[in-house]
């Protein structure tokens, strides 16, 4: 039965594939890679508003209230919050990548 269940599962998989477009290929990929990028943004968003507060106040309001001064206060901060600005600009580069390999998606091989 296991076996019987693995092999319909990899048929439905691999059906699915194959009934798959290039584009719905693409957009699934930025659909995955996008929800990474986002993750680490909101996760070292989260541990730099955490280092911001522990070293002041004024730093922890500032990264809270301001969007994107975590990207600042990471690079000011290093070596209090190399943790947080590593998540924040991988997520950000996987955003700024998939943006730009859309963009010359689109140019290239337009729907």
């Amino acid at each position: 039965m296991k076996l019987l269940l693995g092999w319909s599962v990899m048929l439905g998989i691999h059906g699915l594939l194959t009934w798959l477009s290039h584009h719905e290929y693409m957009m699934m990929l930025v659909i995955l890679v996008v929800s990474v990028a986002g993750t680490l943004v909101f996760v070292g968003n989260l541990f730099a508003i955490m280092y911001a507060f522990g070293q002041n106040v004024w730093w922890g309001i500032a990264v809270l209230l301001i969007p994107l001064f975590s990207v600042i206060y990471c690079a000011r901060n290093w070596d209090r919050a190399g943790y947080a600005g590593k998540m924040l600009y991988a997520g950000l580069a996987g955003v700024g990548l998939t943006y730009f390999a859309l963009l010359v998606m689109v140019k290239t091989n337009p729907i």
